[in-house]
């Protein structure tokens, strides 16, 4: 008898993703905006927050983002693992704490999210690690030889907020923060890391702020902002917008 491995993993996927759903709305009854759709279209963040459905995922997509939910939470086990190693080496001097799956809250800016990997030292410093995983094109526009020279923004304003995120509930400041993203290639593993500027926690907060702002005065669909800044940010992005069918 032969098994329609597929399918079923298909439909793992879609019952994984209902109960994640499930569990985001149960840790987020505030509606905090999500730190994870940073610098994207201010119309996306308001049907997230009015939990507006989102539109049908394929098939293959969704076992795409599965395969980098898989890479980051091994690299966290890894972490954890390390640091319970370390915890016991009596010939190590350990003043480094490493937190995965760190979860920041920002009130005053109506914001949530969990960074990857935070480290903070006993003398008040501190790393924040995001990690993506992606594909060989992109990967290639990245480090290639004719590599893009701006950088993709949205991941720069998503860590920019967790470290926004990080210095208040540590009490760091801004100087003693570093801020990197770790690309992760699917094709063949390769790993590298990149030092983000800390001016991208100033871009994350202007950014959330005007959000806010602007948000704050819509009361009902027919108030959304068209075709103005940040409505969208990037055309492209209406392509792949869950709310795609349903944005007017």
């Amino acid at each position: 008898m032969k098994l329609d491995l597929k399918e079923i993993y298909n439909d793992y996927l879609i019952e994984l993703d209902s109960i994640n759903q499930s569990n985001y709305k149960a840790k987020n009854p505030n509606k905090y905006y999500r730190a994870s759709s940073s610098g994207h279209c201010f119309k996306k963040h308001w049907y997230a927050i009015n939990g507006y459905e989102v539109g049908g995922m394929n098939d293959k997509s969704r076992r795409l983002l599965r395969l980098g939910t898989i890479v980051h939470k091994d690299i966290e086990n890894a972490i954890d693992w390390h640091e319970d190693r370390l915890s016991c080496d009596v010939n190590n001097e350990y003043n480094m704490s490493f937190k995965t799956e760190y979860e920041v809250i920002i009130k005053d800016i109506n914001v949530m999210g969990s960074a990857d990997i935070v480290l903070i030292d006993s003398e008040k410093t501190a790393s924040v690690i995001d990690i993506k995983t992606t594909h060989s094109y992109k990967w290639k526009m990245m480090f290639g030889h004719n590599k893009e020279s701006k950088p993709s923004r949205m991941y720069e304003l998503q860590l920019g907020t967790y470290g926004m995120g990080v210095c208040l509930q540590e009490d760091i400041s801004h100087e003693d923060i570093s801020l990197f993203l770790v690309y992760y290639k699917k094709d063949d593993s390769s790993v590298k890391y990149v030092n983000v500027n800390s001016v991208w926690m100033d871009n994350a907060f202007e950014y959330w702020a005007n959000l806010n702002e602007v948000l704050d005065l819509v009361k009902d669909e027919s108030d959304l902002p068209r075709d103005t800044l940040n409505v969208p940010v990037e055309h492209w992005e209406c392509r792949y917008c869950p709310y795609e069918s349903i944005c007017k």
